[in-house]
């Protein structure tokens, strides 16, 4: 089934005192409403000519004019007009001016809010940042804390879903930004080839480095999304609309459009970051997060001006391509008289004479032949002043030739000793069965680095089927098995650079029966 665009339920209405005629004043207008409905939400006819002053505007606006502009907003549903009760009159011409005060109406809130985003969306520049997917996963591991806890209040869960969901904007717009300044620089043909060239190298770079710093982030959203899924995201919504504290309306409860908009947000969250494997229903069951697309697409990007800048070198500078001197070239040769004619064509064109050309017979009448040997070759009188001096004069020096084997022993040998550190670092850190991460203790400086280069591997692998995370080194000599037990302890490690805290896991290292040094041994002996 398909729901109904939310478009097509838009008033013709909403929009036109924007797009008609004279509209700058009637705008001018709705933005005064904008600006005092806050802490005056009705306003008479004077206040309305005040706040176009405060606004800055400095065209004259007669009574019927500014009358006539109220009418045709009210009439359009954006204002509404009623009696002001509060106001004395002394005279009727003063009750004919002072009875009515307008405020806005909800259509007049869209309205202008529309238009103000229009002008936020027209100054905005487009940025990539994987700051805010860090802000969206702090926000979710914040929310899963405070919906654990029972003391905490209704309206800091409030907060920071908005939070969160804002976040989630910020991120979809900026994306949608930078996209179009994308494609409009690649179709940009009036910029001048060094201004593109660095156009496209800052963009390159920048390009990577949001590739670069994606990924984490993205896991970590990944992560407390699923630990809000199990929680249960029905609760932190309940808890939620408490403290969001809606303001009663008359007609239908607010809540329920309020928890439907918050169900239609947390599933936009979830189709970028982490898909729901169990909605089959629409279609989305092991979809591909959009976040990873983006990560795809900003490679494609890559590439794609790496292209358009060949592209514009191959048609802006066809006199200087290589490709279309060669082509040129073969013109020529195809217009060639005769074989000779082609063979000084080549000579022209690579400055390869007849000395350069196996093919062709040397009329150098001392010429002697590659096959004769040095004993039946005719001698050459060479001066004295070339076995001295050489060609141009200087001295000749004359060095020998350096004998690699030190070198290559020494070299063989740190390579020797390297390895063996490694071996004895990595025998250090060996577990005897499942131990936890707590029990390492205080780690010097580089046995801490490799533990935590080998739990890092680990926490990239796949997970089993039996819940744990097993890896194998690059050489193949150590292997890692992480495990969840599953009781939220924490781990503190002492290192002379300070102490880090992590999930106190199960971890079981030991190393595999491969001798690294024995190749170089060998080499040795």
């Amino acid at each position: 089934m398909h729901t109904p665009r939310p478009w097509r339920r838009l008033s013709p209405d909403l929009f036109r005192f924007a797009t008609t005629e004279l509209y700058d004043l009637r705008v001018a207008i709705m933005c005064v409403f904008d600006d005092t409905a806050v802490l005056q939400p009705a306003l008479s006819f004077e206040a309305v000519r005040s706040g176009l002053a405060g606004l800055g505007w400095d065209e004259a606006v007669d009574d019927e004019q500014l009358d006539q502009a109220l009418g045709m907003l009210t009439g359009w549903g954006l204002l509404e007009a009623s009696q002001n009760h509060a106001a004395r009159y002394a005279t009727p011409e003063e009750f004919e001016r002072r009875n009515l005060q307008w405020s806005l109406t909800t259509p007049g809130q869209a309205a202008i809010g529309g238009v103000l985003h229009a002008l936020d969306a027209l100054r905005q520049v487009a940025g990539l940042q994987p700051a805010v997917i860090e802000a969206i996963a702090d926000g979710l591991a914040d929310l899963h804390d405070l919906a654990g806890d029972p003391s905490t209040e209704s309206g800091r869960i409030a907060t920071r879903l908005a939070e969160v969901e804002s976040h989630l904007i910020s991120l979809v717009t900026s994306v949608r930004q930078f996209n179009t300044q994308l494609q409009r620089l690649m179709r940009d043909d009036a910029t001048s080839d060094e201004v593109f060239g660095e156009v496209k190298r800052r963009t390159v770079v920048y390009l990577k480095e949001y590739i670069d710093g994606v990924e984490r982030p993205t896991r970590r959203v990944q992560a407390g999304i699923e630990r809000l899924a199990a929680a249960g995201v029905e609760a932190v919504f309940e808890r939620a609309l408490a403290g969001a504290n809606l303001a009663p309306m008359p007609g239908a409860d607010p809540g329920v459009a309020w928890r439907a908009e918050r169900a239609r947000r947390w599933d936009a969250l979830r189709a970028w970051f982490a898909p729901d494997p169990l909605a089959a229903d629409v279609g989305t069951a092991g979809a591909q997060p959009r976040i990873a697309a983006l990560v795809g697409l900003a490679r494609e990007a890559i590439l794609q001006l790496l292209r358009v800048l060949e592209r514009r070198w191959e048609s802006r500078r066809r006199s200087a391509s290589v490709a279309e001197d060669f082509r040129a070239l073969a013109g020529f040769f195809a217009l060639a008289a005769s074989e000779a004619e082609a063979h000084r064509l080549f000579n022209a064109a690579f400055g390869a004479w007849p000395a350069r050309h196996a093919h062709l017979a040397c009329p150098d009448a001392e010429a002697v032949a590659a096959s004769t040997s040095w004993s039946d070759a005719p001698p050459v009188d060479v001066p004295p002043v070339l076995r001295m001096g050489g060609l141009a004069g200087t001295p000749v020096r004359v060095r020998a030739v350096a004998d690699p084997r030190r070198v290559r022993a020494d070299r063989q040998r740190e390579q020797a000793e390297a390895l063996a550190r490694a071996v004895d670092l990595r025998s250090r850190l060996v577990t005897h069965g499942p131990v936890r991460l707590s029990s390492f203790g205080i780690l010097p400086r580089d046995a801490f680095a490799e533990l935590l280069d080998l739990v890092g591997r680990a926490l990239g692998a796949a997970v089993a089927s039996d819940g744990s995370r097993r890896i194998v080194s690059a050489d193949g000599q150590v292997e890692v098995v992480l495990r969840d037990p599953g009781d939220g302890r924490t781990a503190h490690l002492a290192t002379g650079a300070g102490i880090m805290s992590a999930p106190d896991l199960l971890v079981q290292i030991w190393v595999l029966d491969v001798d690294v040094l024995e190749p170089l041994e060998a080499v040795g002996g």
